[in-house]
């Protein structure tokens, strides 16, 4: 039962952010991805947490740098030139992931 419960929460969680049958897109350093119709993004942060993040249709995001911090990489994203969504955003390059809608 309680395996039950915690697969339906895992995907309440995942169709809230259209994940659900969706694939993941991991760009490399330097490379970017378009979201003409919005998205979402999820990942681990530097501080080992989960992320999430809403992508508002809109100029390309992309991995503007690559840094390793406590044995991890991360990556760091821009739009438009601009860091996105926010300057202190990293995600861990293994399991970071972009869902187009």
């Amino acid at each position: 039962m309680r395996g039950s419960i915690v697969l339906a929460a895992m995907v309440v969680s995942s169709s809230a952010f259209g994940q659900v049958g969706q694939e993941c897109i991991r760009p490399e350093w330097g490379k970017c991805v378009s979201f003409p119709n919005g998205g979402s993004h999820t990942g681990m942060s530097i501080q080992k947490e989960k992320i999430q993040a809403e992508v508002t249709p809109g100029p390309d995001i992309c991995v503007v740098n690559e840094e390793e911090i406590g044995g991890y990489t991360f990556a760091r994203f821009a739009r438009n030139g601009v860091p996105w969504p926010n300057a202190d955003w990293a995600a861990n390059v293994d399991d970071f992931c972009f869902f187009k809608k």
